[in-house]
């Protein structure tokens, strides 16, 4: 972990329009220090299920909010222990190479359950079961060869959230077939910040950003203001992002293909797989999800970049506050288009 330090709030996939706002936390007995200027804003970061967790708060003290934080990374901590197929004893890990029904931790319980609703509702194209084809396509990006058909045809007979069995009555899952890999990495981040949101609200912290490599949950607002003003970084890289209303209470996440993908035969293909095809999603995108919990616009936006624009669309569409922005090219070469729905809070330009 860092030194807790007095810094802005670091930005990724999702920014913040920078100088235009603070962070507030609010303890119990912290309300008459914000009339009297007495609160001072602390960001810490820590490295934690592969990538960098910042969270930013107001805080009367600096002990209070080290604490606070503290706290708050060991719970996301926890989490990685439970979900991580980076970690050879954890507990998905250990699961995948069991036999049989296992009594599963409640993070694990809740998070498998919550995969199979998203992969009911996409039609497929949310899969936690992918993690074979993803490891095939990690090694084909860093060797830059396209595999072999038959090869990703193989992979594919243990894709298929089909496969897994889970019991409510007993809190069990069973891998119905030996060699399914789980990869939890396109839900597991949303789920941890908002575990680590409730242990800071928990501590009387309630106006608090937690950013998990871009995927932000915003807590409540600051004092006498609506919410944070906050941006989608430009796509492509280096064009101007694009600022929202601002936001209090929901999650922002955004799924793109910044710096992994593959270039094949005039193609560029994303490190985002299709769980029916086993293909990357062609072209390039960015693609948005404001939704009520950081869970839900993780997997969300990971769905959404492999249905494409008109099928995305129109699932979130379907799903109560919930809205999707989203920019992308087709092929190599072609215009950026977009879309969206309505209720996505895009600033309008002046």
């Amino acid at each position: 972990m860092r030194k807790l330090q007095k810094d802005p709030l670091k930005t990724g996939g999702a920014i913040f329009a920078a100088g235009l706002f603070m962070l507030t936390a609010v303890t119990a007995n912290a309300q008459q220090n914000i009339q009297s200027g007495k609160l001072q804003s602390y960001s810490k970061t820590a490295e934690l299920m592969g990538v960098e967790f910042t969270i930013s708060l107001y805080a009367p003290s600096e002990k209070i909010a080290e604490d606070a934080c503290y706290k708050a990374f060991a719970r996301i901590s926890e989490i990685e222990t439970r979900l991580s197929n980076y970690q050879a004893d954890s507990e998905i890990t250990l699961l995948c190479q069991s036999e049989g029904p296992v009594r599963v931790s409640d993070d694990l319980w809740f998070v498998l359950n919550q995969s199979m609703f998203y992969w009911k509702i996409s039609g497929g194209a949310f899969d936690v079961t992918v993690g074979r084809i993803t490891r095939l396509w990690r090694r084909a990006r860093r060797q830059n060869e396209f595999p072999h058909r038959s090869r990703i045809k193989e992979e594919m007979k243990f894709v298929g959230s089909n496969l897994l069995k889970l019991d409510n009555e007993n809190q069990t899952v069973e891998i119905l077939k030996a060699g399914v890999l789980l990869d939890l990495g396109a839900i597991g981040k949303g789920y941890a910040a908002d575990q680590a949101l409730k242990v800071l609200q928990a501590l009387g912290l309630r106006s608090v950003v937690i950013n998990a490599s871009g995927d932000v949950l915003f807590g409540d607002a600051p004092p006498g203001k609506q919410g944070w003003p906050a941006a989608i970084g430009g796509f492509p890289e280096g064009l101007e992002p694009a600022y929202l209303e601002p936001l209090a209470n929901v999650a922002l996440a955004t799924s793109g293909d910044a710096y992994q993908f593959l270039e094949h035969e005039g193609q560029r293909y994303s490190h985002l797989v299709d769980p029916r095809t086993g293909i990357p999603v062609k072209g390039r995108s960015s693609v948005s999800v404001l939704a009520s919990s950081g869970l839900r616009s993780d997997a969300l936006a990971s769905a959404v970049s492999v249905l494409g624009s008109r099928r995305g669309v129109a699932l979130i569409k379907e799903l109560a506050k919930t809205e999707v922005y989203m920019i992308y090219q087709r092929q190599l070469g072609k215009p950026l288009e977009s879309n969206s729905t309505e209720g996505f809070p895009l600033k309008s330009k002046k």
